[in-house]
């Protein structure tokens, strides 16, 4: 069986975005060097986090295990890299909320399974950071987050004996739980690493589209989350 999931758009999507955020954070620091005349607007660290942010994305995702009694089988993918976006608002230093989508490309692992395959999370979470807790110079502001939504894990199989594809797929309900740390380059740009855990089950099975209600075990799904955010300034 050849399994097979594009997701090439996506990670050439995030890094030609991440690549934008770098030369936006060049010309603001250019335009602040040669400024001599009116200065701009001072933003004080506890106005960092206010407001819209953008973020793009690189994660690493190791292999989900979803073990299927009315199967009898336990499906298992491998480690694999993959790509998100992530938008948001910042009440204030302490709290913002955000809606993610990543998608990660991994490999399946067993004796009558082969291919790639695509794991991917839809999330609304909220952040807290720790504007009080100092790192280094004081750019650096430690975060944890919290999440809710959906995962899908899925490919396009096809029958290498009969030649015959067909759309499968896993899905379900996660709860994530998360920390990071946020390393401000200017006012607007600044560099998010992460991990990320996604606890729950793959309750639903579907075989072109046609869907089965599963009662497996909890999978959990980590993600080591590493990308730029940009926050506009007036």
């Amino acid at each position: 069986m050849d399994r097979r999931i594009h997701a090439g758009p996506l990670m050439a999507l995030a890094i030609a975005a991440t690549l934008l955020l770098s030369t936006i954070a060049q010309a603001q620091g250019t335009r602040a060097s040669r400024s001599t005349t009116a200065p701009s607007r001072q933003v004080s660290p506890n106005e960092r986090t206010k407001g819209i942010m953008v973020g793009v994305h690189t994660i690493a995702a190791p292999g989900v295990s979803i073990n299927v009694p009315e199967f009898e089988t336990e499906f298992k993918t491998s480690f694999g890299p993959g790509a998100g976006l992530m938008i948001g608002y910042g009440f204030n230093q302490t709290f913002s909320s955000y809606v993610s989508l990543d998608v990660a490309k991994q490999g399946a692992q067993g004796e009558d399974i082969s291919g790639t395959y695509g794991l991917g999370h839809l999330e609304f979470g909220v952040r807290a950071n720790f504007p009080n807790v100092k790192i280094g110079s004081g750019k650096t502001l430690p975060y944890v987050m919290g999440s809710f939504g959906q995962r899908a894990l899925g490919a396009r199989v096809t029958d290498l004996e009969s030649e015959e594809t067909a759309d499968v797929s896993f899905r379900g309900s996660v709860i994530g739980l998360g920390a990071g740390i946020e390393h401000f380059f200017s006012p607007s740009v600044s560099f998010d690493g992460g991990l990320q855990l996604g606890f729950g089950s793959f309750n639903t099975f579907s075989l072109d589209n046609d869907d089965m209600d599963i009662s497996p075990s909890g999978t959990t799904s980590i993600r080591l989350r590493l990308g730029l955010t940009w926050r506009p300034r007036t």
